[in-house]
């Protein structure tokens, strides 16, 4: 009797420890997450405006940065973790980690900022916007260049691990890989039959991978585009997509309120596992940096904390 109520705790706690940690403190749909590269800190935000800084290990609000104006779109942490750079549709604020003070305000060099990224050397700071994804030195915050083109809207932003290339998830359902070094477009793979809303590239710097509201996951050769794979990740929309630091494991997250995990390589015609909490579309996606976790930002206004383990 008592080895089976042993069982009956064991199996209680091991699903309590499956349910997600869910943050709250937007008052609005979050459409950015972030972690620091050190996994302690977790930086959301979204429509209300407001970049909140957590706590991982507790769950609660370690400081609340407010300046923005607009609905902040994307967020980034610098690759050494001293500075966090947020973005709503005309500008980009950086901010100094630990202080948050207010560091540089850099005015788009489009409209419409939805991405923001750092180069893997932490040299140049990049955002994408309409039509055009502005490069800007780091930290002196001076313009380094346009990088233009018929992308329409730069959903999604990604760096290969060499800093030599920058890929955008565009609006007009392409994937764009721009050269880094002379700003041009290295080359455009029509990608997906609706808007791209997410795009990684494997710690490798083989392969690229692209998600789409038509609902798909596509990986693809980096030299020349050629696609690789192809699955329906959601078939309502995908609306984020994270790539494990390994890249082994895909995570997407759907209109359908579902987070999915997925190995990278192999068969693909179930997801390995499926996370449900969210009340209503998923927003953003973001591994820790050792891989155990997951961040979810949602359209229910809150973020959750996913153990992976």
């Amino acid at each position: 009797m008592g080895h089976f109520i042993f069982i009956l705790f064991f199996a209680a706690a091991r699903a309590a420890a499956q349910e997600p940690l869910a943050l709250w403190g937007h008052s609005a749909v979050v459409r950015a997450v972030a972690f620091s590269p050190d996994g302690e800190l977790l930086a959301s935000a979204g429509a209300d405006s407001n970049v909140l800084l957590w706590t991982v290990r507790t769950g609660k609000v370690k400081k609340v940065l407010v300046g923005h104006r607009d609905q902040v779109w994307g967020l980034a942490f610098s690759p050494e973790g001293d500075y966090l750079a947020s973005t709503d549709n005309k500008l980009v604020e950086v901010w100094t980690v630990p202080g948050w003070k207010n560091f540089k305000s850099l005015m788009g060099q489009s409209h419409s900022l939805y991405s923001v990224a750092f180069t893997p050397g932490g040299e140049y700071l990049l955002s994408g916007g309409y039509g055009c994804v502005g490069v800007w030195t780091f930290p002196e915050g001076d313009v380094h260049r346009a990088m233009k083109g018929k992308v329409d809207t730069v959903n999604a932003l990604a760096l290969s691990p060499s800093g030599n290339y920058a890929l955008t998830g565009n609006g007009n359902g392409a994937v764009t890989v721009w050269n880094m070094n002379d700003g041009r477009i290295a080359r455009t793979i029509a990608a997906h039959k609706d808007a791209v809303k997410g795009v990684a590239v494997t710690p490798d710097g083989a392969n690229a991978v692209s998600a789409g509201l038509d609902g798909d996951v596509k990986v693809w050769r980096l030299s020349d585009g050629v696609l690789v794979s192809s699955f329906t990740a959601h078939p309502g929309g995908v609306k984020a997509l994270a790539l494990s630091p390994d890249g082994k494991r895909l995570a997407t997250g759907g209109a359908d309120g579902l987070v999915r995990l997925w190995p990278l390589r192999g068969a693909r015609k179930a997801p390995a596992r499926e996370l449900k909490g969210h009340e209503d579309g998923v927003e953003a996606l973001a591994f820790s940096p050792d891989g155990k976790s997951l961040a979810s930002a949602s359209r229910d206004k809150s973020v959750r904390l996913w153990d992976l383990r």
